[in-house]
């Protein structure tokens, strides 16, 4: 029996059994519109690089916010023993008479080499030897006996301190105690621009120290230059 014969398009005549086989081949409809957007996110290759490349920026951020922030304590701290270090040496006197210039200023010396690894030679210091009286400036504001300080930073003037205030536990009358004021500037390695959004100055900010200590000796300190109060 011959094998029943068709037509295809054009006319074209085709077997029997190759017309079944044509019609076995299932073609894929082209993908549009919503089976495309489905597709999409029912494909989940890649996506360990995207979420990786997103969280990338915040890690780094709170990398370098770490390191930064542990570096400018450990300078803080050590701008903070660097100024008790000056108070309490500025504190024993000098024997009879005002403390000699190159003293101080060996003390001044020895406290930037607390500040290391951090450069403390541009520090600011100043020492001031304070009184208390009650009856001339009140109950709140120290007496300004005398002053020293860097070449970088100002003495303060004798007289009343309008911008101190007696701290706890010198507020008797007639009590001596030394003020040391020590600042720095701390500049980031990596975090430079986030200290400027923060609000420092060209990528560095200032750091600050206040210590007042009590006088180590029987006799009234006087810083050079200076006379008792």
């Amino acid at each position: 029996m011959k094998p029943s014969r068709c037509r295809g398009r054009a006319g074209v005549r085709f077997p029997g059994r190759a017309m079944r086989a044509m019609d076995s081949i299932i073609v894929p409809a082209p993908l549009q519109g919503a089976s495309l957007l489905q597709a999409l996110t029912k494909n989940r290759s890649g996506a360990s690089a995207v979420e990786f490349a997103l969280l990338l920026p915040i890690m780094l951020v709170l990398y370098v916010g770490a390191v930064e922030f542990s570096r400018g304590f450990d300078n803080w701290r050590k701008l903070e023993a660097a100024a008790r270090a000056i108070s309490d040496l500025s504190s024993q006197g000098d024997g009879a008479g005002a403390v000699r210039a190159s003293t101080m200023n060996d003390i001044f010396a020895s406290a930037r080499l607390i500040m290391r690894p951090f450069d403390g030679s541009s520090a600011k210091i100043r020492v001031s030897a304070l009184g208390v009286d009650f009856v001339r400036f009140g109950l709140t504001k120290p007496k300004v006996c005398s002053s020293y300080s860097t070449s970088n930073y100002s003495p303060r003037a004798v007289g009343m301190a309008s911008d101190l205030t007696i701290p706890a536990g010198f507020q008797t009358q007639g009590t001596r105690y030394m003020l040391v004021e020590m600042s720095t500037t701390h500049t980031p390695i990596l975090g430079s621009t986030l200290v400027n959004l923060m609000g420092g100055s060209y990528g560095s900010f200032d750091m600050r120290a206040v210590v007042p200590w009590p006088i180590r000796t029987d006799e009234e300190v006087v810083l050079p230059g200076g006379s008792k109060c």
